[in-house]
């Protein structure tokens, strides 16, 4: 035979209120900490791209230079 569940008392919602809180705050920080660091992720990777665009373009500079030189 099964007792019957007894109600909650307000003390006891109020303690399942609060886990509750703070696994959904957990949760939330952990999205935050995983987009924080794909954003840094895609600043470093445009840096990268932007710096080799730089260096492309000031080898094609020189390359001309060196070709106004000759001529």
């Amino acid at each position: 035979m099964q007792e019957p569940e007894r109600p909650l008392t307000k003390n006891d919602q109020v303690a399942l209120d609060e886990d509750l809180a703070r696994n959904i705050q957990a949760q939330l920080d952990v999205e935050i900490i995983e987009e924080e660091r794909l954003e840094r992720q895609k600043q470093k990777e445009a840096n990268i791209a932007l710096i080799e665009s730089w260096e492309n373009t000031q080898a094609m500079m020189e390359a001309d230079r060196l070709l106004a030189e000759r001529l």
